[in-house]
């Protein structure tokens, strides 16, 4: 995912004390008469001065768009009482009982919140980002900004929807070129994409060549598409600036010890198909990586060692092997194997969502061919859309997020899933039930 630009401050500070739990995210304005401006130092010193050990909130966005670090964000913060044992609290610049935040600050703020959700893995929803005054008596952030937060947290979804597109089109070209055909036109790469297995067929084709249903089978799916986009070499994209490093240069500096093993699996950033996270299961997939001679990002391999961790789930193997729906197989995998720290319903809605279109699209009639071709199929036309589809594609022309009057669409079905995707999630955001 695109990362917000944050200007790190160097702030010294008394004591901090760690948190062990985030689940939600607290805005906040100045709320000065003056309608200040003021930058993280300064309020800093003000919370100094007032005898806290510094900065009270994690992040500062000033009225051009900058966002500046405040207190560490793995830091209990002091922003909300009573609430800040468990919460991330950002300060927006600005008195908003008179004015109205900036055009860069809305920007910036929701692109922020996409990260942290990703980074904290929450759901970009109204029950994980509030207003302060909905934890307490106060009328911070403001009634101009409390009156867009629905707005900013619609706009969060779509950067985390478009940024995660994004990332997938271009490890899709990658593929489809291999790195030696920078040359080839659009129809060429199209006709070379069509002669290979995509991996989401292979994951298919793994699973159920291992005696799954199609119900478990997409139930798995869903998640690991969550999880990762189904790309083995999906680094955590919070890691990438800390670490310098984007997926292909991880994988490749784990793959040639540059990287050590030691710091691989003690690194605590997820990687891979399942974002393999907890040390020990790291180094597991390094040895076996290393035992069957195949690079860490080698999907196969993933495939295999994903599948040896299963066996050691007896009670979710068997839940799997007896599912008799999707939704039922895609939340015993969350529940039982992935275990985020959110699996709340919206989470397991979230997925099994994923889950249910894998469904439509391989589920009884798993010809590799027509899949593979129907993967490179462009949808002209509403009439076109799959009726999978076709409601949420309906939905975002009406509110003109796609633009036309639907007779020039040229979608893939990647698209499609990205856009039934975001649909939902807006219709979460502004609750409408479908």
């Amino acid at each position: 995912m695109e990362r917000v630009k944050i200007i790190e401050t160097d702030l010294k500070f008394n004591d901090l004390v760690e948190r062990s739990v985030t689940d939600m995210i607290v805005i906040h304005h100045t709320g000065n008469p003056t309608d200040d401006d003021l930058n993280a130092s300064e309020i800093h010193q003000i919370h100094l001065n007032q005898g806290w050990s510094g900065i009270g909130y994690h992040f500062v966005i000033r009225k051009d768009g900058t966002v500046e670090r405040g207190r560490p964000d793995w830091a209990i913060g002091a922003h909300a009482e009573g609430e800040n044992s468990h919460t991330i609290g950002i300060h927006i610049c600005g008195n908003f009982e008179m004015g109205t935040p900036t055009e860069a600050q809305i920007e910036n703020l929701a692109l922020l919140i996409a990260n942290l959700c990703e980074d904290y893995k929450l759901l970009i929803d109204r029950n994980h980002i509030v207003g302060h005054k909905e934890l307490m008596s106060t009328a911070c952030p403001g009634k101009h900004l409390f009156s867009l937060i629905d707005t900013i947290v619609g706009k969060a979804v779509y950067y985390s929807l478009q940024t995660s597109q994004n990332s997938r089109a271009k490890n899709e070209q990658k593929t489809a070129t291999n790195g030696d055909c920078a040359g080839l036109t659009s129809q060429n790469s199209r006709e070379t994409s069509q002669k290979k297995e995509l991996p989401e067929i292979k994951i298919w084709r793994f699973f159920k060549e291992k005696g799954l249903n199609d119900c478990a089978v997409a139930g798995i799916m869903g998640n690991l598409y969550a999880e990762s986009g189904l790309i083995p070499t999906n680094l955590q994209n919070s890691f990438e600036s800390s670490l310098g490093v984007n997926d292909e240069g991880y994988t490749a500096s784990v793959d040639d010890g540059s990287y050590s093993f030691e710091r691989f699996i003690n690194d605590g950033a997820g990687f891979g198909l399942a974002q393999w996270t907890y040390y020990t299961r790291k180094a597991g997939l390094y040895e076996f990586a290393k035992h069957t001679g195949r690079s860490i990002g080698d999907l196969d391999m993933q495939l295999e060692y994903l599948w040896d961790e299963l066996q050691k789930y007896e009670d979710l193997m068997g839940k799997l092997r007896n599912a008799k729906s999707v939704r039922e197989a895609s939340d015993a995998f969350l529940l039982d194997f992935e275990r985020p720290a959110d699996q709340g319903e919206g989470q397991k809605s979230y997925r099994a969502e994923f889950a249910d279109e894998f469904y439509e699209k391989y589920a009884s009639d798993f010809e590799g061919e027509k899949i593979i071709m129907e993967n490179e199929k462009r949808y002209n036309t509403i009439e076109e859309v799959p009726e999978w589809a076709k409601p949420e594609i309906e939905y975002l022309i009406k509110e003109k997020i796609i633009q036309g009057d639907g007779k020039n669409l040229d979608l893939s079905h990647d698209m499609l899933r990205i856009y039934v995707s975001m649909s939902r999630a807006f219709k979460r955001v502004i609750g409408i039930c479908y």
